[in-house]
């Protein structure tokens, strides 16, 4: 005998962790419904932005071979790179998604390429403040990300990945550096989403 189940589900994807699909458009730039994904109570962007503004670089200026990696923001363009919706992530949030994974002696491995938190964050280098002519180092080897937690009136919090390592560094560093960006959700977007899913994925499971 063949048995039809239809089993309607309010899919608490946030509970769980998953990546999902929803809603796209953020201001002038259009993500694809899979742009996002879901850790915990935060909602990142899965690739760093590339939105080409002053003060924004590819790496050694070659987009063709760096354009994975995302563009390399000063501080002040980084500020202005966040579509409708999304900003950069304060020293706090950086912090809520790191001890997620283990804390900061620990997260490394999972948060870049390949680990286990689904972000794969690469390691694009910088672009050095201390120089005035076009000074790019340690692609491949680290990875520095903006937070928007200023100190003072020339410097701002980053994060920093390294090769091989699990460690994650909390340093400031100057505002002319450039530096990689890895968006996150506003969180009052964040909650509509939430509200969005609840209201419409309606799950059809058959069973036969």
């Amino acid at each position: 005998m063949n048995y039809k189940l239809k089993t309607t589900l309010f899919v608490l994807l946030c509970s769980a962790g998953f990546i999902y699909c929803g809603p796209a458009a953020v201001g002038d730039v259009k993500s694809s419904p899979l742009d996002t994904i879901h850790i915990g109570d935060q909602i990142w962007m899965k690739h760093n932005t590339s939105i080409n503004l002053p003060n924004s670089f590819w790496y050694e200026r070659d987009s063709i071979n760096n354009h994975q990696n995302g563009r390399l923001y000063f501080f002040s363009a980084a500020q202005n790179a966040c579509p409708k919706g999304f900003h950069i992530p304060t020293d706090e949030e950086w912090q809520v998604l790191i001890d997620r994974f283990g804390g900061n002696e620990q997260a490394g491995k999972a948060l870049m390429e390949g680990g286990a938190s689904g972000l794969n964050l690469p390691l694009p280098g910088y672009r050095s403040g201390n120089s005035s002519s076009d000074l790019f180092g340690k692609k491949g080897e680290q990875g520095f990300y903006w937070s928007s937690t200023v100190k003072g009136d020339q410097t701002a919090y980053a994060r920093l990945f390294t090769a091989n390592s699990t460690v994650i560094t909390n340093i400031f560093y100057r505002r002319a550096n450039a530096f990689s960006v890895r968006l996150i959700m506003d969180a009052l977007q964040n909650r509509n989403r939430l509200k969005w899913l609840v209201e419409s994925f309606v799950v059809e499971t058959w069973v036969e």
